[in-house]
């Protein structure tokens, strides 16, 4: 199963494009952030992992109106592609999105609370 769930802060706005089609497509990416503690110094360190992701049609389209800085939740699969630039293959390790929430805690002080885009029946806790 091709399963990813990351949990983060926008480390850049939003950019949303469109197909020639017509169609919706946003890239942004997802500093996610793992604390530990390091054996040899016995000191608590974090890594960040700044993770890209692309979201479709009209969840491409809300997921736009989020900002640089903004707690989000987002939750779909792994994909690796590559193409050639300059005469040398470039390969890019990406998120494509099945739903993308926001947290509302900034606007309502209220610890996880999430405001969810994307279809409404994935968008069930179960």
């Amino acid at each position: 199963m091709n399963s990813v769930q990351i949990l983060g802060n926008l480390a850049r706005d939003p950019e949303v494009r469109f197909t020639k089609t017509g169609r919706a497509v946003a890239t942004f990416t997802v500093a996610a952030t793992n604390t530990y503690f390091d054996s040899t110094t016995n000191e608590q360190k974090e890594q960040t992992a700044f993770i890209n992701c692309v979201a479709w049609g009209k969840l491409g389209e809300a997921a736009g109106n989020l900002r640089k800085g903004s707690r989000c939740f987002v939750e779909g699969r792994l994909n690796t592609r590559s193409y050639e630039k300059d005469g040398q293959k470039r390969y890019i390790t990406e998120v494509i999105a099945d739903f993308v929430g926001q947290s509302l805690q900034a606007q309502t002080n209220e610890p996880s609370n999430f405001d969810s885009f994307g279809n409404d029946e994935q968008n069930l806790p179960f």
